[in-house]
């Protein structure tokens, strides 16, 4: 007996479902070659993130401690700290921060006096601060005259820094700039 119409048209549209070998390779060719486009853009953007984060935590910090300051009506300080209990004096700003409210006469951190803590930035995110000292003091007045300076942010691969101006007042005022301007 013959076949049918429909046992034909049925043989048929099977056989011409899905891809073929050819279609498969163009279409990860196609793939790779976008993701090899937007990988690197990814991952500089990651990184002005992390850098764009770790300085919105210090602005944060250094203006919480300034608050602080004329809220208790004494010295605050900001400093940079490995173990999240002392300065480190010797220490990049990268390495986390700690802000404490010390007694009168004192100038060391403590646990009783530790206001708050932040841990260790990105790897990929530096700051550095050139001010005078390797810490800030607020005074009961929010002013920051021995420790007015400028900390640079800065991303591994990245081409642009941010500064973070800190002036003897205790205002606080960030700038982004690309590398070379």
């Amino acid at each position: 007996m013959g076949e049918s119409s429909f046992e034909h048209d049925c043989v048929g549209a099977a056989a011409s479902r899905g891809f073929t070998l050819l279609e498969l390779l163009v279409a990860l060719a196609v793939a790779a070659i976008l993701l090899g486009i937007a990988i690197p853009s990814y991952r500089s953007m990651v990184q002005r993130n992390a850098m764009a984060a770790s300085v919105n935590d210090l602005v944060g910090a250094l203006n919480y401690a300034r608050s602080q300051a004329v809220t208790r009506g004494r010295a605050v300080y900001v400093c940079p700290s490995v173990d999240q209990s002392s300065c480190s004096p010797n220490s990049g700003w990268g390495v986390g921060w700690i802000i404490y409210a010390p007694d009168p006469g004192s100038d060391t951190p403590t646990s009783v006096n530790r206001v708050r803590v932040r841990g260790a930035l990105d790897a990929d995110v530096r700051i550095s601060f050139n001010g005078n000292g390797n810490r800030v003091i607020f005074d009961a007045n929010g002013f920051a005259i021995l420790n007015a300076g400028t900390f640079i942010a800065t991303a591994a691969t990245s081409p642009q820094s941010t500064a973070v101006k800190l002036a003897t007042t205790g205002r606080v005022a960030t700038e982004t700039t690309a590398a070379g301007s």
